[in-house]
């Protein structure tokens, strides 16, 4: 089981993801402003299904923009006498401008891709959960015939 953050902001809410030698099963929580949580994503893809992973880096233009209009807008607030809206509104900007950067690990299936996004400081686990992957593809578990188990008794 692998546990990682689902946000700069909300660092203690995590997201998880299991390996296991039939299936990839993961529960996230959402995000609404790339900040603010609400609900749960629940997805649960078979080992067999996965034909490739890979691990990228992400920038999504729009928090970034939003956080340095917010960080412009703070810093001129705090110039002009408006001192503790603009500390605020510099820190917002800068928490969404980070929430920016992500890491994505996408698991090419024979139905298309599936994305599991974290904040790019927890890029390391996503390549653990991608070496898992394929070391539990490499060595299937061992397969039982419906009969062995009464023989064995």
């Amino acid at each position: 089981m692998f546990n990682f953050s689902i946000s700069w902001l909300f660092f203690w809410m995590k997201g998880r993801i299991e390996v296991d030698n039939q299936s990839v099963r993961s529960r996230i929580p959402r995000l609404l402003v790339w900040i603010i949580p609400y609900g749960m994503v629940a997805k649960d893809v078979a080992l067999d299904d996965i034909k490739s992973t890979n691990v990228k880096g992400k920038s999504q233009i729009f928090p970034i923009l939003l956080g340095l209009v917010l960080i412009v807008l703070g810093v001129l607030s705090a110039l002009n006498n408006g001192l503790g809206l603009g500390i605020l509104a510099i820190i917002i900007g800068i928490i969404l401008g980070i929430a920016g950067f992500k890491a994505t690990l996408i698991l090419e299936t024979s139905t298309g891709q599936i994305h599991f996004d974290v904040p790019v400081s927890q890029k390391e686990v996503l390549f653990r959960i991608k070496k898992e992957i394929e070391n539990r593809q490499k060595k299937p578990e061992p397969k039982i015939k419906e009969n062995q188990v009464l023989e064995d008794l």
